[in-house]
């Protein structure tokens, strides 16, 4: 037996529905356990979307389906770059995504200065890439750095802020030599034998991807072992593809993951809060950034740039801000402004009365008017009158 709610409170029982602001599932089984109205259902589901307080604190998106940069054609052609801070001193690591291997050098200084005369040391060495994969730290950001990548004609492609997955190889080769050089002694000899390991699937080391020629090391090997020897690069990026698409299908099959909707210019959505923060931010969508899965959002008089997987959508009801009101889950009236017991009768009395009201008020002028007392519903709490013997 569920009770039949009439339409002039409906509104009410839509506020006393969703007072605990529980989710929208939740909302719909505690209505139509007691009660029912035509549309009850699609009424419920958008008081929740439109609901400030539900839109600021979400939990975080599932992530999407991996998405895995493409081999190159050529060694050298794409290359990642990233700094990390070991045994207190910063270095710079630079990562071909064709054969794997990793640069690691000193960086003198953390400045855009530092880091561009470090890659030229680099670049010195194995020739100019096409394209610089990297975050968006200040030294990859800076004027510098972009006068470096026009001079040398090379494609800047930066990462979504607060995204590390777009730059996951260059992440990765950090976490690489990380692990070398706090197990090893020697740091340089370490990258050696990293360089010089083959790799999965086309069993080739990154020196012979990279340079055609496996390097020579600690262990013993035979003088065929060490002569160049030419590779046929199809069949080398085949294999590398291969082990990229295993990995995205194990990725997939392992959090069930989907593709969030994409966004359009003008939708309202809410920013994810970064880190020791908590409160979704409200913004616009301005327009879709050229990287994939990345959007520049308008939130107040800053736009940002953010990966879809920050980004929720919301209603333009939910952004707007709402002050607080009193949610004690009562109907509340406004009581009619009180009026006096006695009119005035004539023109001339109300005049009269006018006159005497003027003269207490700047008889009273230099006194404080005190604030009149309300209850939680705003309603004003008027004194009993008593008898003054």
């Amino acid at each position: 037996m569920r009770i039949v709610i009439p339409p002039t409170l409906r509104s009410h029982m839509l506020s006393l529905i969703h007072k605990s602001h529980l989710g929208i599932v939740k909302c719909k089984q505690r209505a139509r356990e007691v009660m029912y109205w035509p549309g009850m259902n699609s009424q419920i589901e958008q008081l929740v979307k439109d609901c400030e307080k539900c839109a600021t604190f979400q939990n975080s998106q599932p992530p999407e389906s991996l998405k895995p940069t493409p081999v190159p054609d050529l060694p050298y052609a794409v290359v990642g770059c990233d700094l990390f801070d070991f045994e207190s001193k910063k270095y710079l690591v630079v990562v071909d995504y064709f054969s794997k291997y990793i640069d690691c050098m000193e960086l003198q200084s953390q400045s855009s200065f530092s880091t561009i005369e470090t890659l030229k040391c680099i670049f010195g060495t194995h020739g100019i890439p096409k394209e610089i994969r990297s975050d968006n730290g200040p030294q990859f950001s800076s004027y510098e750095f972009r006068n470096f990548c026009n001079e040398l004609d090379i494609k800047h492609v930066t990462s979504s802020p607060y995204f590390q997955s777009s730059n996951g190889t260059a992440e990765r080769a950090v976490q690489t030599v990380k692990r070398l050089w706090k197990k090893s002694v020697d740091k340089q000899l370490a990258l050696l034998d990293y360089r010089t390991t083959p790799l999965e699937e086309v069993n080739l080391s990154p020196s012979q991807l990279l340079m055609g020629r496996r390097p020579r090391n600690t262990l013993p090997a035979a003088s065929e072992i060490l002569r160049p020897k030419s590779q046929n690069l199809g069949s080398i990026k085949q294999g590398l593809q291969s082990v990229k698409d295993k990995q995205k299908a194990s990725f997939d099959n392992k959090w069930k993951n989907k593709e969030l909707l994409p966004l359009y210019p003008t939708d309202p959505v809410r920013v994810k809060p970064q880190q020791g923060e908590k409160e979704w931010i409200p913004g616009v969508i301005v327009r879709h950034h050229e990287a994939p899965r990345s959007y520049m959002v308008q939130v107040g008089n800053r736009q940002l740039r953010r990966n879809r997987k920050h980004l929720r959508s919301s209603t333009h009801k939910a952004n707007e801000t709402i002050d607080d009101q009193p949610d004690d889950g009562k109907l509340h009236v406004e009581s009619p402004p009180k009026e006096s017991s006695q009119e005035p009768t004539s023109l001339t009395q109300a005049t009269t009365n006018k006159t005497e009201n003027s003269d207490h008020t700047q008889q009273a002028s230099t006194s404080i008017t005190p604030k009149p007392n309300t209850t939680r519903s705003g309603r004003r709490v008027i004194p009993p009158k008593k008898l003054d013997l």
